[in-house]
């Protein structure tokens, strides 16, 4: 019986919770159970988007991060250029606040076309997505699973403008303070800023940095959160830089020193920092403010220590004559314009960085799936109608058509029932869930893996062949146990167990009741194991034993899923096929537990090429800081280009030094954004093998997807400084030695 409620295709589910408590006196007497069916949908679609927006969010942050500081690079640099204009309104009797205002507005009209094309493109972008996230799921047009369909609306639209809106004009009025700041004599000559005393201005920045980093660390250690922990103990070591200053030692000393240790700390595997601050709860915050503090230390270290490796280059590649005064030109601006090397440095790091920790980590917990974990043992799932169920499939095999007996080497079936459970001895209720009855055959074959042991279990085995001899004893998939780490972007369900954590492995045997709704029966069962994360869909819920099932709810439950364990030598494709058709009549569906992991691998690798797309469009913002810095170089350097051409450099001379100096970053950028990246996958893969579910898990890099994409990366940043070096090397030296 179908019930639809006033309202429309969505506002109608509001008032199910009013329905249901009108429809359960009469649905109680006719032995019905009323499920809203449309309210648990919009639910769990709602908490599906919020886990893709978390991830994506999550992935887009250090493309937003390299964004920011684009537009900031910009308009230091747009102010630079028109710094003598600047100098002359501030003697003619312009304030700060004028020119502030004056940024501030420019900014805000490039803003406003900018967030609208923006938010366009960004949708289209989205359209894409969807399509392919469609197709790798398997569900676009299907009845059940995840179904992804493109949906856009203005509101959404409106949000994205006006986010993008406001992020923007805070970092342009941030910027226009800042190139505000100027001494108007010098600025009017186009000197640099003379250097005033700082002694006092750094001491206070030292120790309000010390004091925030602290407080954060207390704060952190106070709720068990790593995030706070991290990013105090980083901001502490980099407040250290001016205290140093102050003691008088040298920039590159204390610079180098503290961008060394904020990379050493959070590079340390996490079982030590535990062994530090305690066991903390990490979650994928956690991964972006070390991902920024990482990049921010080691583009400290690079960029205050660029002459050692110039040094380094020249000693390899000085030899060659030809290349030694092109390689020594390229190499001097990016030395001597050390803010910008490093802005742009830090926007390509931070993105590569990023490319290359969620390819290799995602792709590690990809490549991980084996037949073994997810089949249990098994080679051939199937599945039957529940109106023709086969009671016993072990005995029907002897006279099906077309199947060998001696082919087939264990069979298992169990049977699933909707419930209502909830864990004893605490205040929660009863919640929706699954309860599956697993036969004799199958538990005693079954080799799926456990993540949690009960107290007094010392393996997965000692806990199956309890579940088979001991009624009443049951174990559960890991979904619904707690974890510290927050590392899931999956739906939740509602039946949670409490009171202890996943990554503890132990756990005092857990008490539940399990309710049959329609009914009333209940029974009384004892957790002893919990899942490990391999195990498949088909194993979510409570399982026991099928005798415990039939004796509390009797006549509910009938075996419609069936695993097949298969003789050496024996094709479970073509097992599968052969099933399939000697119960046509049951409506048996089979499928080869290879097929199915194959099919999920393939899916998951789709996924995430998706995400290395979604992550290389930040590569865009490091290719545009190369072409805006070049572009600006050009008119910078234009009587440095003149001397170099009156000197003896000839035209493809400064191309090459042009081509050279953005080949100096992105190639920085690519390696240095690579080798950190790799250093915390292998720390998350690390991390995750101390993990009940993942001792086995391996690294596993995708050499020839990186490689490529960072090779049309660099390509396309050469091309994007193509146009300034050529605009550089067609300067006449006589015209450039008489430009003012």
């Amino acid at each position: 019986m179908l019930i639809s409620n006033r309202g429309g295709a969505t506002a109608g589910a509001t008032l199910s919770d009013d329905v249901v408590v009108l429809l359960n006196p009469v649905a109680k007497e006719l032995g019905l159970e009323v499920q809203t069916l449309k309210k648990d949908a919009i639910e769990d679609a709602d908490a599906a988007g919020a886990a893709f927006i978390a991830f994506f969010t999550t992935f887009g942050t250090f493309s937003i991060a390299a964004g920011i500081l684009l537009i900031f690079l910009i308009f230091v640099m747009l102010a630079a250029e028109r710094r003598g204009e600047l100098g002359i309104a501030r003697a003619i009797g312009t304030r700060r606040g004028h020119l502030v205002e004056m940024f501030t507005f420019e900014g805000a009209a490039y803003d406003l076309v900018a967030a609208a094309v923006g938010a366009i493109l960004g949708a289209v972008v989205a359209f894409g997505m969807v399509i392919v996230m469609a197709n790798a799921f398997g569900a676009a047009d299907a009845d059940e699973g995840l179904q992804i369909q493109f949906a856009v609306s203005a509101r959404s639209l409106l949000i994205a403008f006006a986010i993008g809106l406001l992020l923007t004009l805070v970092v342009v009025a941030f910027s226009a303070w800042r190139v505000s700041v100027m001494t108007i004599s010098t600025a009017i000559r186009n000197l640099p800023e003379p250097s005033a005393p700082k002694r006092r201005r750094r001491l206070v920045l030292a120790l309000v940095g010390v004091a925030i980093g602290l407080g954060l660390v207390f704060l952190g250690l106070s709720g068990d959160t790593a995030t706070p922990v991290m990013l105090g103990v980083s901001l502490v070591l980099m407040s250290l830089v001016p205290l140093l200053r102050v003691a008088g030692v040298p920039e590159r000393l204390a610079f180098t020193s503290c961008g060394i240790a904020v990379v050493v700390f959070l590079m340390l595997p996490w079982r030590y920092l535990e062994s530090i601050f305690g066991t903390l709860a990490m979650d994928f915050s956690t991964w972006i403010v070390s991902g920024l503090m990482i990049v921010v230390g080691t583009v400290w270290v690079i960029v205050f220590n660029a002459d050692l490796l110039l040094g380094a280059v020249m000693r390899v590649f000085g030899r060659i004559h030809a290349l030694a005064p092109v390689l020594r030109m390229s190499m001097a601006y990016p030395l001597r314009a050390r803010f910008r090397t490093g802005t742009t440095l830090a926007m390509f790091t931070l993105v590569v960085f990023t490319l290359v920790t969620g390819s290799v980590s995602n792709g590690s917990f990809v490549k991980s799936i084996s037949v073994d974990d997810y089949g249990g043992g098994f080679k051939v799932r199937a599945g039957t109608v529940g109106a023709a169920p086969v009671a016993d499939m072990g005995g029907a095999l002897k006279s099906a058509p077309g199947i060998r007996p001696e082919d087939i080497a264990s069979v298992g079936s169990q049977s699933v029932l909707a419930v209502e459970a909830k864990q004893l001895r605490t205040d929660r209720g009863y919640e929706s869930y699954l309860v599956r009855g697993l036969d004799p055959s199958f538990l005693e074959h079954t080799t799926f893996g456990m993540g949690g042991l009960a107290r007094g279990y010392g393996s997965a085995r000692e806990v199956w062949d309890a579940v088979r001899d001991r009624p009443g004893l049951a174990v559960v998939d890991s979904f619904i146990v707690p974890r510290r780490d927050k590392f899931n972007f999956g739906v939740p369900p509602d039946f949670a167990l409490t009171g202890f954590y996943f990554e503890e492995g132990q756990f005092e045997p857990i008490p539940i009741e399990v309710l049959d709704k329609q009914t009333g029966n209940t029974t009384k069962l004892t957790v002893i194991g919990i899942l490990k994360d391999s195990a498949p869909f088909e194993m979510v819920g409570i399982s026991t034993s099928q005798r415990t099932l039939t004796s509390a709810f009797p006549g509910r439950t009938q075996p419609t899923i069936h695993y097949f364990g298969l003789a050496p030598g024996v094709d479970p494709e073509d097992t599968a096929a052969k099933l399939e058709s000697a119960f046509l009549a049951n409506g048996l569906e089979a499928q080869s537990i290879q097929q199915v992991v194959d099919d999920n691998v393939a899916a998951s690798m789709t996924f995430n090429r998706l995400i290395q797309g979604f992550m290389g469009l930040g590569l865009i913002v490091g290719v545009a800081a190369l072409g805006v810095i070049s572009a600006r170089a050009v008119v910078e350097r234009r009587q440095q280009i003149g001397v170099m051409r009156a000197i003896g450099f000839r035209r493809q001379m400064v191309q090459a030094a042009f081509l050279l100096e953005s080949s100096f970053v992105a190639l920085t950028a690519i390696i240095v954004g690579t080798a950190l990246g790799l250093l915390l996958s292998w720390n998350i893969i690390d991390d995750q093998r101390q993990q009940p579910s993942w001792e086995n898990l391996q690294i596993h890099v995708p050499w020839l997807n990186l490689f490529v994409i960072f090779l049309v990366v660099y390509a396309v940043a050469l091309l994007a400084t193509l146009a300034p070096a050529a605009r550089a090397s067609r300067i006449r030296p006589a015209e450039a030695l008489r430009y003012q």
